[in-house]
């Protein structure tokens, strides 16, 4: 379990990573709630693996990286050093970036911060917002009123077992305070972006085809798809439609 230690405003901060595959750098950023193991799950590591050397990093508050309980141990500045620590820990200059669901906005900060590290984002079923007080109350409450909100918000119960695992041992306190901390408007950072980006999301997402296409038109070289029939955990989970798409986008590239 390879992990980084690294002082950050008087904190003791260990970022938990894994590296699989070989190829071009592909940093993985999972989504609010979820972990390193979920790439494996649902198929990502498998499907990716062939084609690049995959970064997977829990984040800040997750999986096996630390949890702090203040809203300013997650300050934007933060959330992008930690990143760039795994990689320079790793000797890797420069990469492309998958950042699915609200880890889609962290794509945006780190090219705020660091955007000579970055080849390409891919921004994966972006959702733009923190946690709303609704999932915080439940949080406050127990990690077990957690889920059943976030069941009673998708009308069905989390079918992959390993995932609701996941889900399950997170830190309440620790997710609060991620999702209580600084935060930013997307559309006030498409201007720093650069380098290609691939836009991804499901017909039935929650933001709409509207705003992703306002983004799409905000940013200078991208490309928008549209996943008929899809909702946002449909779109988010599935590595079969989704693989390809990444591997497709980061091979037309290397031809430009």
């Amino acid at each position: 379990m390879p992990i980084v230690n690294r002082k950050d405003n008087g904190l003791d901060i260990s970022i938990n990573y894994e590296v699989a595959g070989q190829g071009e750098p592909l940093v993985m950023h999972h989504g609010n709630g979820n972990c390193i193991n979920d790439w494996k799950t649902l198929g990502f590591v498998e499907q990716l693996s062939p084609h690049f050397q995959l970064i997977m990093i829990d984040s800040r508050g997750y999986g096996k990286s630390s949890k702090p309980h203040s809203p300013n141990a997650y300050s934007l500045k933060s959330r992008a050093d930690d990143t760039i620590a795994v990689l320079d820990t790793l000797g890797v200059q420069q990469a492309h970036c998958f950042g699915v669901s609200i880890a889609g906005c962290l794509c945006f900060i780190l090219t705020r911060f660091y955007p000579e590290r970055f080849k390409s984002y891919i921004l994966a079923t972006p959702y733009f917002e923190l946690y709303n007080d609704g999932i915080k109350s439940a949080l406050s409450e127990g990690i077990e009123s957690f889920i059943n909100h976030l069941e009673d918000l998708m009308g069905a119960r989390l079918s992959n077992e390993a995932i609701r695992k996941t889900f399950l041992a997170n830190d309440p306190k620790a997710l609060i305070a991620a999702n209580s901390s600084e935060w930013f408007n997307v559309f006030d950072y498409t201007k720093y972006i650069k380098v290609p980006t691939l836009i991804y999301e499901g017909e039935k997402e929650t933001v709409s085809i509207k705003t992703l296409s306002v983004l799409s038109e905000a940013l200078p070289d991208n490309r928008l798809v549209i996943l008929a029939g899809l909702d946002h955990v449909q779109a988010h989970w599935n590595s079969e439609v989704a693989a390809p798409l990444i591997i497709d986008f980061i091979d037309s590239l290397r031809n430009k």
